[in-house]
Formats: structure tokens, C-alpha cells, sequence
């Protein structure tokens, strides 16, 4: 029996992201949640992200309302598209509706756009769109 197969979650997803400690050499929680502030406002001019899209990670990452560094746990069971951390900003963004009340259909929208603006293609970002939706419907919505 392969038991490589059997460390793998059952979603698919390959389980291999490096934690914020990893991808930032260990630093201690304020050098890591600065790090990686600095590294997805550093990404709108990389990317060329659209300032109504910087608008949007901007509010998550700035609001009161929640604490991104610990309340935001990535896509869950889908891979951030070449993000060293969980904190990839279409996910953030996406966390940030659901931890403050604001999730649904057109969180879910916001988080298709917010993909095709860090460059995924229209089709990685529908299929990972639709994943969320369908998770959160088959799953989240009946766990309460």
C-alpha cells in the first residue's frame, strides 16, 4: 500500500504550503504579519493590480473588524497560484467577507475577480470560484 497517498487530505489538495515562519525564516509574529503585509502591498505593483482591486485587499488587510494575520486560513483545500503563504490576497480578501458577516454570492464574485486580477485564467479562477461556493454550500452552510 503507498502510504504517501494517505498523507494527503481527502480534498485534493497537495497539503505542502510553507507556514508564515517558514516562508519568512522564522521571524516572530510582528516581523511575520509585517513581512507579509509589505509582501501583498508589494504584489499591486508587481502584478499591476487594478487600484479598485488594491482597494479591496486593502480594506481586509486594514480593517479593524478582524485580525488577518491570525483569522484568515487561505483557500481552503485549493492552492494559492504562486504564493510562498496561506495569506494569498484573493483568499485574505475572501476570509475577511466570511469572518465579518459579509460572505455570499457576491463574496464569492469578488473573489473570482480579485484571482483574475493576480493573473489566474478565467477558467482557474471560475473552477476555484465555484469549488468555494460548492464547499461552503455542501459544507459550511449545514456545520452551523
Amino acid at each position: 500500500m503507498n502510504t504517501e497517498l494517505l498523507k494527503k487530505p481527502p480534498c485534493g489538495c497537495s497539503g505542502k504550503r510553507k507556514t508564515p515562519q517558514e516562508a519568512t525564516g522564522g521571524a516572530t509574529r510582528d516581523g511575520l504579519d509585517r513581512a507579509e503585509y509589505h509582501r501583498i502591498i508589494e504584489s499591486f505593483d508587481v502584478l499591476s493590480v487594478p487600484r479598485d482591486i488594491q482597494v479591496l485587499i486593502r480594506e481586509a488587510l486594514d480593517s479593524k473588524s478582524w485580525d488577518w494575520f491570525k483569522e484568515c486560513d487561505g483557500c481552503t483545500c485549493v492552492s494559492e497560484m504562486y504564493w510562498p503563504t496561506k495569506y494569498f490576497p484573493p483568499c485574505l480578501r475572501h476570509d475577511f467577507d466570511w469572518q465579518t458577516g459579509h460572505g455570499g454570492w457576491r463574496s464569492n464574485v469578488r473573489f473570482y475577480r480579485i484571482q483574475r486580477a493576480y493573473g489566474m485564467s478565467v477558467l482557474w479562477a471560475g473552477v476555484r470560484a465555484a469549488g468555494v461556493t460548492v464547499a461552503w454550500f455542501g459544507w459550511v452552510k449545514w456545520a452551523k
